[in-house]
Parts: C-alpha cells; sequence; structure tokens
C-alpha cells in the first residue's frame, strides 16, 4: 500500500519521541559522566545512545509532516485525542522511570565542598570488606557516645553538615562520610542504597575502636536512602544500639506494594520499571522489605521521622507498627523531605538528642 494510514504515522512519531526522549536522557547522562569522571565502556555506548535520540526525534517530527489520505474527521479526531493521551503516560510510566534507574546508576558525583567544617575534626579514611576507600569526617565524643551519619542518594557528607553540628554541640562523636560513588569516595553510585550495607559496618567498625566512645553506646542517623540503609544496618549489626531514620520511603518494589489506593496504582508500575532498569545496569538486587527489617531492631529503640503527607508518611507507619513498642514514629506533614532540622530547628534538635540521649548517654555514663 502506498499511502501510510494516519494512525501508523501517529504510532510511529509516539513511539519515536517516547523513546528517543529515553535515548536522549541515557545519553546525556553518559556524556555528563564521561566528562566528570572519564570514560568506560558504558560511557560510550552511551554516545550511541544520544545519537539514537536525536534520530528517533527527528523520524518523529518527520512522521507528523508526512501526508496520507484523509481519513473521516471523527476518526482524525479520535487518534489525535488517543495520541495526545498515549504521550503524557508513556512519558509519565516509560521515559521517567527508565530515566530515574540510568540517573540513580550513573549519576556524576558532585564535590565536597571546600568550606571547612567550622568545629574541630579528623580526616578519615575507611576501607569496606569489598574493597573500597571511603572518605570522610569525624568529630571526637564528649560524652563518651558516637553517631555515624549516613547521607541521602543524590549527595555526599555535605548533606548532613547541618546534622553533624547538631549533634557535636550536645557532646556526641560524630563520623560524617561520603557512600561509595558519592564525594571523595571510591566505588560505583548506587542511589537506592541497595549496595551501601558495607559502607555502613565500616563506618560502625571504625566508631567502635574509638577511644572516646564507650562500648555500647553506638547510634545512626540517616537521611532518606540513608534512612533505609541504616534501619537495614541496625537490623543485622547489634552495635548500632539506637537510630534514626529521617524520611524513608521504599527501596524495592515489595515496599512499594505496601502502598495502598491510588498511591500504590501509580507507584507500583512507575518503581517496578526503574528497579527494573537498574538491575538491568548490574547496579545491585533489591534487599528485604524494611516491614521485614525493621522488628528485627527490639529491642533496641528506633526513631522514625515521616515529613509530608504523601508515601513517606504512609510507609513511615507501616515500618513503625512493624517494629512494635520500641520503635516510634514523629511526623511532620507541614516540612519538607528530610527538612525537619532546617525548617523547625528548635523542635527537631530537642526531639533527635532527647531520643539519642535516652539510649546512648545514659548507657554510657554506666559503662
Amino acid at each position: 500500500m502506498r499511502r501510510r494510514s494516519r494512525a501508523l504515522l501517529e504510532l510511529r512519531a509516539a513511539l519515536g519521541f517516547v523513546f528517543g526522549l529515553v535515548a536522549l536522557f541515557i545519553g546525556t547522562v553518559a556524556v555528563r559522566h564521561l566528562v566528570a569522571v572519564g570514560g568506560s565502556p558504558a560511557d560510550w555506548l552511551g554516545i550511541l545512545f544520544f545519537v539514537a535520540g536525536v534520530a528517533l526525534l527527528v523520524g518523529s517530527v518527520r512522521a507528523l509532516r508526512e501526508r496520507p489520505h484523509l481519513a473521516r474527521r471523527w476518526r482524525r479526531w479520535t487518534r489525535a485525542s488517543l495520541t495526545a493521551l498515549a504521550v503524557p503516560v508513556l512519558l509519565l510510566f516509560v521515559v521517567v522511570p527508565i530515566g530515574g534507574g540510568v540517573w540513580l546508576t550513573q549519576k556524576p558525583r558532585d564535590p565536597v565542598h571546600p568550606r571547612p567544617l567550622a568545629v574541630a575534626h579528623e580526616n578519615v579514611t575507611l576501607r569496606t570488606s569489598d574493597g573500597v576507600t571511603l572518605k570522610g569526617w569525624y568529630l571526637p565524643s564528649r560524652n563518651g557516645a558516637a553517631i555515624v551519619l549516613v547521607h541521602g542518594a543524590g549527595g555526599n557528607r555535605d548533606g548532613v553538615r547541618r546534622h553533624a553540628l547538631m549533634l557535636h554541640r550536645h557532646g556526641y562523636g560524630v563520623l560524617l562520610y561520603d557512600e561509595r560513588g558519592r564525594g571523595e569516595s571510591g566505588g560505583r553510585t548506587q542511589g537506592m542504597g541497595w549496595t551501601w550495607q558495607p559502607d555502613v559496618t565500616a563506618a560502625v567498625d571504625y566508631v567502635s575502636r574509638r577511644p572516646d566512645v564507650h562500648r555500647g553506646a553506638i547510634g545512626g542517623l540517616g537521611l532518606s536512602t540513608g534512612a533505609e540503609v541504616l534501619l537495614e544496618a541496625a537490623a543485622h549489626d547489634r552495635r548500632l544500639r539506637a537510630v534514626v531514620a529521617d524520611g524513608t520511603i521504599a527501596r524495592s518494589l515489595a515496599e512499594t506494594e505496601l502502598l495502598a489506593g491510588p498511591q500504590k496504582i501509580q507507584a507500583v508500575p512507575y518503581f517496578g520499571l526503574m528497579f527494573a532498569t537498574m538491575r538491568v545496569l548490574r547496579a545491585g538486587s533489591p534487599p528485604p522489605s524494611l516491614q521485614q527489617l525493621v522488628p528485627r531492631i527490639a529491642p533496641r529503640p528506633a526513631l522514625l521521622v515521616a515529613t509530608g503527607t504523601g508515601p513517606e508518611q504512609e510507609l513511615s507507619r507501616i515500618y513503625a507498627e512493624a517494629g512494635g513498642p520500641t520503635t516510634h514514629l514523629w511526623e511532620l506533614p507541614a516540612v519538607e523531605h528530610t527538612h525537619g532540622l532546617r525548617e523547625r530547628p528548635a523542635a527537631y534538635e530537642a526531639r533527635i538528642t532527647g531520643f539519642l540521649d535516652a539510649a546512648l548517654v545514659d548507657r554510657s555514663h554506666a559503662t
């Protein structure tokens, strides 16, 4: 048939547009990574994705400009309406989650800000059990207790500076470090924290050997991905005597499926494709659900800080309920994700340090 139907042309244009954006995004991330830290085979392949993305987008425009035979007006309007509906759905549930998976496994590291920490500290180098070198700072303890700080997915130790200074004011020793693939640390980035457990173990190993830290007086505070990683670490490592998890959401499909109603309907296909993309890119495998892990922390205390009114709050309630009476939940519905210390500094400082004092400082004085 010499003339193509308008429906096929619109389908070709829509698919070319969607997958062209996917390829363009993958290529852009690869080029940025290539410029920032040097090339790898995956980065050079990403350049081909960039070229393919441009070609697909150009092909989409050309398909829309072709002029096949005209169909009835109502059919043209129906096809146009279906195309207009399909494109944003494909963007939301295909382009964005695939792009998110690529970004979480390929995001170039941001350098640690050169400004000084403003309090006395030591430069620290940690070595994980799988051979990754981590860089960080340690603020010596004045009360016999110490806290391991774990930053969020996209940043480095800069993201927990404010928390380190808060804890330092109350006498705590504080270890803040760059997770693998972030800041000045070695290794490959993994934005969901699936590969971070050896990093937390190395941090706890370091603090447990410090002469200024009493035995049984080690705690942890994590933000976002760091909160989820720290809860998992505490489930396996009893040296963590108390944990604060600020901004816990979901890091696996099993956890996403704990949501209910419209949130679940939207989140499961979105995150399912994103997690699948990460696994295809060999970024590790999702860990067990926090609903199963948090109960293992008891009888040691855990405090979950939940901001907003969406999935973070709903999942934090589920995890807190699973953890039993020693797992506490503090809800801050009017606060942005992990911004409790920034937006409500007095209340946040009092609540967090009060919780840690009760769990660690009294214990450190008693040993």
